[in-house]
């Protein structure tokens, strides 16, 4: 069962015979998910971040390629540049800006600015109970102080689920359109 919205905006069960199509009212309600997500990595709320992710929450990025044959995929999903969980973001990640060790973490500091852009979202209804995809391209613009900014560009495909009355992402994968990345750092969600 997925759920779907009622007229008066509450979500509803969906039954696995119905259409794969989102609502407009759905395709809203995960527009703005992906917006507060961003703005949460934007602003560095990681706390915030991690309350619109799954415990089984899974982040990976494969190794961009560029192959041969132009049908080929331009990853290699068998070397991953991020193979992440909640439990290793928090514990790991975001462990570098507590104030007791900010200080020493240098990659960070000074900190660099990013600003995430997101356009093109596609959504569609799993298989899965309650379970979507959302797949969206991204621009990640990271700056260093006075620095030119520099940019990954970026498809995500997001698997978001609806958890106790509330949307949640449980799985991101993110394939880089750059083979070459020159970028001011690499520990980034996109």
């Amino acid at each position: 069962m997925n759920p779907t919205s009622a007229p008066n905006g509450e979500w509803r069960e969906r039954s696995a015979e119905s259409a794969e199509r989102v609502s407009d009212y759905e395709y809203a309600a995960i527009c703005q998910f992906l917006y507060t997500e961003a703005e949460a990595l934007d602003n560095r709320d990681y706390e915030a971040w991690v309350e619109l992710v799954s415990d089984d929450f899974t982040y990976l990025v494969p190794t961009p390629r560029t192959p041969d044959n132009p049908f080929s995929p331009h990853w290699d999903e068998r070397a991953l540049l991020i193979d992440e969980s909640k439990w290793s973001l928090k514990a790991q990640w975001f462990r570098r800006f507590d104030k007791d060790v900010y200080e020493m973490a240098w990659g960070d500091n000074p900190p660099v600015r990013f600003r995430h852009m997101i356009t093109n979202v596609r959504v569609r209804w799993l298989t899965v109970p309650s379970s979507l995809e959302v797949k969206s391209n991204v621009l990640l613009s990271g700056t260093r102080q006075s620095d030119l900014p520099k940019f990954l560009t970026a498809e995500r495909t997001d698997t978001l689920r609806w958890i106790h009355g509330r949307l949640q992402l449980v799985r991101r994968w993110v394939v880089l359109d750059q083979v070459l990345i020159d970028f001011p750092q690499l520990r980034i969600i996109l």
